[in-house]
């Protein structure tokens, strides 16, 4: 009778040992036969999916993202905070690239305007904090800014053109790209459209130092691209001629072959300038919008009228 009741006292204690095994989720047993795992798509946090993608195995949680698996975090908020385990647009300075939002408001983890220099180290060719944006240059420190170029006042980045090496009636985009010292870089049109576009403007004297031809036409209150004041300058006839062509007559321009197309268009023209064949000229309306003499190897000055029935020209 003892073998028995020691045979029932085994199966009983082998019976409990059973039990105590711990359960898998669904119900299976633990182990090698269990499905436990880490991954978002089970383990701890079971399914995680939608707004919170992630799992958090510390919490078994599921989260936007965490330190290790951060590659839901995209576009506008490309970090992952540790702390709060959500997609932010920054943890640190280097994260903000943006000109316009360079600065990590660390308590927000959010990008907005530059408050110093220190904040444009991560803005490529923008170095300067300027209103909150950062900059290559300003106007105010354009030679050492741009190396001896002028700055664009409109996007504050540096040109290809030295200070103070454009002529009259050439283009330019600020102030200081003007050669003469009472030129400023003025918005000009033809026919009434804004030319050459809406971003360039041409070197005109203001009206206060004096006009000459074939500089005579009077352009009242016109914008500097360099801000104001509005002021009036000595000019062109924007309704026949534009500043390419004048200046390539002043330069006695030619045209071989005998067309208008080998001129500065719009409103060049290819004609007989005094006793000089296909030479580049323009149209003008009255004899001040021509050239005021004719120095040795430039042509004439007058305003005349080709043959048919052509419209005046400067030098016919």
């Amino acid at each position: 009778m003892k073998w028995i009741a020691c045979f029932l006292v085994l199966g009983c204690m082998s019976a409990c040992v059973l039990e105590d095994q711990p359960v898998g989720p669904g119900g299976s047993g633990g182990g090698t036969g269990g499905t436990g795992g880490m991954s978002g798509a089970g383990g701890a946090c079971g399914s995680c999916s939608g707004d919170t993608p992630a799992c958090d195995v510390d919490t078994g949680r599921c989260v936007e993202c965490t330190s290790d698996d951060p590659a839901f975090c995209v576009d506008d908020t490309p970090r992952c905070n540790p702390d709060t385990m959500m997609c932010v647009a920054c943890l640190t300075m280097s994260d903000c690239t943006n000109p316009t939002a360079a600065r990590c408001n660390i308590s927000t983890n959010e990008c907005g305007p530059c408050q110093s220099a220190s904040d444009c180290t991560s803005v490529e060719d923008a170095p300067i904090c300027e209103d909150g944006t950062c900059v290559e240059c300003t106007p105010e420190n354009e030679n050492e800014d741009c190396d001896g170029r002028t700055c664009n006042p409109e996007t504050f980045t540096c040109t290809a053109t030295p200070i103070g090496s454009v002529g009259t009636c050439e283009p330019c985009v600020t102030d200081s790209d003007c050669e003469e010292e009472d030129d400023r870089c003025v918005e000009m049109f033809y026919q009434g459209a804004r030319f050459p576009d809406a971003e360039t403007g041409f070197c005109l004297r203001r009206t206060e130092a004096g006009c000459e031809r074939p500089f005579s036409i009077t352009l009242d209150d016109r914008p500097s691209l360099s801000g104001p004041p509005t002021e009036s300058y000595c000019g062109i006839n924007e309704t026949l001629a534009t500043c390419p062509a004048v200046n390539a007559l002043l330069s006695d321009a030619r045209c071989p072959l005998g067309t208008d197309e080998e001129c500065p268009q719009p409103g060049g023209l290819c004609r007989e300038v005094g006793s000089l064949q296909n030479r580049c000229t323009y149209e003008c309306g009255g004899l001040v919008e021509c050239l005021e003499d004719i120095p040795p190897g430039r042509p004439g000055a007058t305003c005349g009228t080709g043959d048919g029935g052509e419209p005046e020209y400067c030098g016919g």
